[in-house]
């Protein structure tokens, strides 16, 4: 009885952790607008929402979900964005005052790895929320 009890709340553990929202952000230091020499706009929050917009007529934004511990984030697009949605890219980030250079690690979305890879310059500063 004790081993099937442990397997059920294992499986209920999987399957909690597979639809629950990316933790938030650990370091706030990604935080607020920036735009690359392609002129693409990231806007990252501290509650993980990142959104990518494109230059350009008949552009979506992608909008979706990050964490981010300082030096390395993960990157999941939302379902709306249809651009590899729900796959999770994994990159290293340098941050200073008012620049970061993005690296991908590992990240099968090509498209996503285009949007994000390189040197962004930092176009407001974040807004920082306080309570849960």
């Amino acid at each position: 009885m004790r081993i099937q009890l442990s397997i059920v709340v294992a499986t209920l553990v999987m399957l909690a952790s597979c639809s629950s929202p990316p933790p938030r952000v650990a370091s706030s230091a990604l935080a607020g607008s920036w735009r690359n020499s392609d002129g693409v706009t990231m806007t990252c929050e501290d509650t993980g929402l990142v959104v990518l917009d494109r230059p350009g007529p008949k552009q979506r934004p992608v909008v979706g979900e990050y964490t981010f511990d300082g030096s390395a984030a993960t990157f999941r697009n939302r379902v709306e964005s249809k651009l590899c949605a729900d796959e999770l890219g994994q990159y290293s980030v340098d941050v200073s005052t008012d620049t970061c250079t993005i690296t991908p690690v590992r990240d099968a979305c090509a498209d996503r790895v285009k949007l994000l890879k390189g040197a962004w310059t930092r176009t407001a500063a974040g807004r920082v929320t306080t309570g849960e």
